[in-house]
């Protein structure tokens, strides 16, 4: 069966997270000195289609003040530790059978991504 033939399956494996470690790209938006966002990009170790994660290291939230207004709150989490283990899920764009409406080959791996250190 080939790359593309591969069925979906949720599933992780322990080596995905090694392999990945080593193809990723890690990129922080908009820069290391005060992360907004983490996108990592690459191979996924299982399928081998390109895939696309973007993992949010800040909150935004709606609130109204006493006038009615739409104030916006931004909340922080955890960016100031300068490390985060992100959960990446393939999300690649090519047809796995058994998918249904969902995208990727269901793979899932973690990277270990530090900044500012």
């Amino acid at each position: 069966m080939t790359d593309q033939q591969l069925l979906y399956r949720a599933e992780s494996d322990p080596d995905w997270n090694t392999v990945a470690a080593g193809t990723a790209r890690v990129t922080l938006h908009p820069d290391e000195s005060a992360p907004e966002v983490i996108v990592v990009s690459g191979p996924c170790p299982r399928c081998h289609h390109e895939t696309v994660h973007t993992e949010p290291l800040i909150t935004y939230a709606n609130a109204r003040d006493g006038s009615g207004l739409l104030a916006r709150l931004l909340l922080r989490r955890a960016v100031a530790s300068g490390s985060r283990d992100v959960e990446v899920i393939c999300a690649c764009t090519t047809t796995h059978p058994e998918a249904g409406e969902r995208s990727g080959c269901g793979a899932s791996w973690v990277l270990h991504v530090e900044w500012g250190i």
